[in-house]
């Protein structure tokens, strides 16, 4: 940095120049760069966005399309004819169904692998030949036309009973997993589900090829679902969809990734081809369009190739629904290709700046030659202004430039000095007079200060001073005049402080007399409210006894009114066991009656029988008696017990008066309670007031006596305030205050002191 400061202007203005080219040339060049990338980037990421977006409307309109067809195909009564059929005729086959169908239309078929579906009808003579036969050609038809690989019907326990191509998977019974035919299976046939779809992924039943399967229950006549429609997909539709030209340019990658993070395509984003259901690379974005969001980012690829791309989920079937599937599409761009359009502007851009840096050198050594000469001659010149030499004039005045104006300013610099110069010469005289002038303001302050360090406050400057002086005299002459005016007003405040402070003493001396006999009356106060505070507390004492007895009585009352009504209802059991008796001694007497009757009725059937009857008639009249007994003791038994039952109600009702009797004792003992304990109550409020009471006035005596105390303190401090007040005024009386004093202690007001109030 000293040697760059060192330079010359001549070496130092091109270099700046140049500098200063450069540096705009490099912030235009960056700023093109930037803007003409930006704008690349927008119009890629649209087209990203166009072929992201059309590919996966296509392929999501692909999948709808399939599913229309399939549920059409299903809701035909031809197609329901046949899976039934076909099933009833696969269950007529026995156990070894699948062996049998394979022999016939897989291993004897006369057609190679690829036409195995032009047999219609084998030579097995079954009921399954017969059906095959009638339903083969119109499935047939129905797989050309939608451009499937194949059509099965499986049943509803997972057997392949039937298939239009008749391979790998045809005849075979699927296991717990079944890939992805079974996993479309299944999700047909699970409860509540729309559809079933098995994505694409390695079938081991078609020798490891790739294979989906889209399938929609069946159900016959009765509305049993007993099979299920199944799709085969072609995955070379979706290939042609995802290399259809438009928006595509050559760089363009497409990707697609199922749920599984395996390939639905064969090429990736690094521009690498492999096999369908193989992993794909992971990355941010592919994460993304599988959570179902969208948009456009920079990735870095495994490699450490960075591109940008655009991705956006494809739903097969209405989110959340059984069946549904996500996949995950991407369409990148190589960030190098993007990059290789502005990188070739900047090329050209700096090819064609080289001749503008070139002319910037020549005008920029023009420039420092015009102004490097000036500049030394200017620089000479200050050179002499500052050794002294004032009499030369400075070079280039008149240039309308910066070197001009440094010119101009330099000679009116030089004509300042040599002007102070010639002052510097003439002004010693007249610093003289001054020094003289100052010598004698001074004496007349000093004398002034000394009159009026002796205490002499009329002492004032009567002498004229110069005119640059005359100010400091004025404002002495004020200061003291101020002062004066100032120990005047002291001074009558002294007089008036201890004219009041004699009427403060004289009062302070009353009122501590008259605190003093107040004191005495309330401690007179004080100890009679003690005795009275005594002898509540003592009556309080009293009642809260009286109602522990009453509360006492109240309660054995209340237990004495229990054992009444317990009393009472033991009573009423008795009087309810009478009258069971009573029903039942009734029973008893129309047993005694209905025996009596039958006796009458063996007596009579006895004489009818004549001599053969005459034992029985013996034992007919016997039981006859012992009726009659039995109904007149419950005669008896009843009359008595109602007299019982009459003298237990008797006695109910007195009990019931007794405890009636009773209640109202009772509530005249609760009633006297509740009055003894108010009274208890309130002669512990009245004894808790007057302990307030009692408290207070004690308070107050204590309070009055440190009044008294204090108005004692009173008159002392006012007895000193007198005596500070008179060595106020005899101080100020060593003051000379000139006439203003003097007919002050004449003719001045004096201030009433204020009277002192009665206490």
């Amino acid at each position: 940095m000293p040697r760059l400061r060192s330079l010359s202007v001549a070496i130092k203005l091109p270099a700046l120049m140049i500098a200063i080219a450069f540096g705009c040339l490099g912030v235009a060049g960056a700023i093109a760069y930037r803007v003409s990338y930006d704008q690349l980037m927008q119009e890629v990421s649209f087209r990203l966005s166009a072929v992201r977006d059309t590919r996966a409307a296509l392929l999501e309109d692909w999948f709808d399309d399939k599913l229309e067809a399939l549920g059409d195909f299903a809701k035909e009564p031809r197609t329901v004819e046949a899976a039934s059929g076909l099933l009833s005729a696969y269950r007529g086959l026995g156990p070894d169904a699948n062996d049998h169908l394979r022999q016939y239309y897989v291993d004897e078929n006369p057609n190679p692998p690829e036409a195995r579906d032009a047999l219609e009808e084998a030579g097995d003579t079954t009921a399954y030949s017969l059906f095959h036969k009638k339903f083969h050609a119109a499935l047939r038809s129905e797989v050309e036309a939608l451009d499937l690989r194949d059509l099965l019907l499986v049943s509803a326990t997972g057997e392949v009973f039937y298939s239009v191509r008749k391979q790998g998977s045809f005849a075979m019974t699927l296991e717990e997993d079944g890939g992805a035919l079974g996993a479309a299976v299944r999700g047909a046939l699970a409860e509540g589900a729309a559809f079933g779809f098995g994505d694409f992924a390695p079938d081991p039943a078609l020798g490891g090829e790739i294979a989906g399967y889209l399938a929609l229950p069946l159900a016959n006549e009765w509305g049993d679902v007993t099979a299920a429609l199944v799709f085969e997909l072609d995955e070379a539709e979706v290939a042609s969809i995802l290399a259809m030209p438009s928006a595509l340019t050559p760089t363009t990658r497409i990707a697609l990734v199922g749920p599984d993070f395996t390939r639905r395509s064969s090429t990736d984003l690094a521009g690498q081809t492999g096999a369908l259901g193989t992993a794909a690379p992971e990355n941010p974005a592919l994460a993304a369009a599988l959570a179902g969001e969208r948009g456009v980012t920079g990735l870095t690829l495994p490699d450490g190739a960075s591109v940008t791309a655009a991705y956006q989920p494809v739903l097969f079937g209405a989110p959340g629904t059984p069946g549904s599937t996500t996949w995950a599409l991407l369409a990148a761009e190589p960030a190098e290709v993007i990059a290789a359009g502005p990188r070739a502007m900047l090329a050209k851009l700096a090819r064609a700046a080289l001749p503008a840096l070139i002319v910037a050198l020549l005008v920029a050594w023009l420039a420092a030659r015009n102004l490097s000469r000036p500049l030394g001659r200017i620089a000479a010149a200050v050179g002499e202004v500052a050794a002294g030499k004032l009499d030369r004039d400075v070079p280039a005045q008149r240039r309308g430039d910066e070197i001009g104006r440094i010119a101009r300013a330099l000679d009116a610099l030089r004509e300042d000095l040599r002007q102070n110069r010639d002052d510097l010469d003439s002004g010693a005289s007249a610093r003289a007079a001054m020094q003289s002038a100052q010598s004698d303001v001074v004496e007349a302050l000093q004398s002034a200060l000394s009159r009026l360090a002796d205490g002499d406050l009329a002492s004032s400057i009567a002498q004229q001073f110069p005119e640059e002086y005359e100010r400091l005299r004025a404002d002495f002459n004020r200061a003291t005049d101020r002062l004066q005016q100032a120990m005047i007003d002291v001074s009558q405040s002294a007089e008036a402080i201890h004219h009041d402070v004699d009427h403060i003493a004289q009062a302070s001396e009353d009122l501590g007399q008259r605190t003093e006999r107040q004191a005495a009356t309330v401690e007179e106060t004080a100890a009679a409210l003690d005795q009275l505070t005594a002898s509540v507390s003592e009556a309080a004492k009293n009642a809260a006894e009286v109602d522990a007895i009453v509360g006492q009585a109240r309660e054995g009352a209340q237990a004495s009114g229990v054992v009444v009504h317990e009393t009472i209802e033991a009573i009423g059991v008795i009087e309810a066991s009478f009258q069971q008796i009573s029903g039942n001694i009734k029973v008893i007497d129309d047993i005694a009656f209905q025996t009596n009757l039958l006796a009458l009725n063996a007596g009579v059937e006895a004489a009818r029988a004549g001599d053969a009857g005459l034992g029985f008639a013996v034992v007919a009249s016997e039981v006859r008696l012992l009726a009659q007994r039995c109904s007149e003791a419950a005669s008896e038994i009843n009359t008595q017990i109602t007299a019982s039952s009459d003298h237990v109600q008797n006695g109910v009702r007195l009990v019931g008066r007794t405890g009636g009797a009773l209640k109202d004792i009772i509530e005249s003992i609760r009633t006297i309670a509740d009055r003894v304990s108010a009274i208890a109550e309130s002669a512990r409020e009245q004894s808790t007031g007057l302990s307030e009471l009692n408290s207070a006035v004690s308070e107050l005596d204590m309070t009055t006596q440190k009044n008294a105390a204090m108005f004692e303190q009173t008159s002392a401090a006012s007895s000193d305030l007198r005596s500070a007040a008179e060595g106020l005024r005899q101080n100020v009386g060593r003051f000379t205050l000139g006439r203003r004093g003097e007919s002050w202690s004449e003719d001045a007001p004096r201030h009433d002191a204020p009277k002192a109030a009665s206490a």
